[in-house]
């Protein structure tokens, strides 16, 4: 192999070795949306904004571990936990901040940290 061809395939592989590590930190570290809201620990990410529909994840004890983005709210079915009512469901993308991501599902409204439901930054699902 000529010197010329060693350089290049150098540069080659750092260049690839760079753009890999850049594209995991971006992906890491960056919300995909600016507007987020928390999850509180243990809520269950439906399929349908209805209790009887497939469990997608739950977000387990950790707290703030989980996010939704890219959200709006339906009516759905009306649950009580904890004391609280509501039929308000929220739409979107939930995002793991220890990886993961998982697109289009539901949390009730319960379990979304907004403070009302449905709450006034949020626009309703078309």
């Amino acid at each position: 192999m000529s010197l010329l061809s060693t350089r290049v395939a150098a540069v080659g592989i750092a260049a690839g070795a760079a753009f890999t590590l850049l594209a995991s930190a971006t992906a890491a570290e960056a919300r995909p949306d600016a507007f987020y809201v928390s999850l509180q620990p243990n809520s269950n990410v439906r399929t349908a904004p209805n209790t009887q529909s497939q469990v997608r994840v739950n977000t387990g004890p950790t707290v703030d571990r989980f996010e939704m983005y890219g959200i709006c709210y339906v009516y759905g079915e009306t649950v009580t936990a904890g004391g609280y009512t509501t039929a308000v469901w929220y739409a979107g993308n939930i995002y793991d901040t220890q990886g993961g991501q998982y697109n289009g599902y539901y949390v009730w409204g319960g379990n979304v940290n907004v403070g009302t439901d449905p709450a006034d930054s949020v626009d309703p699902c078309f």
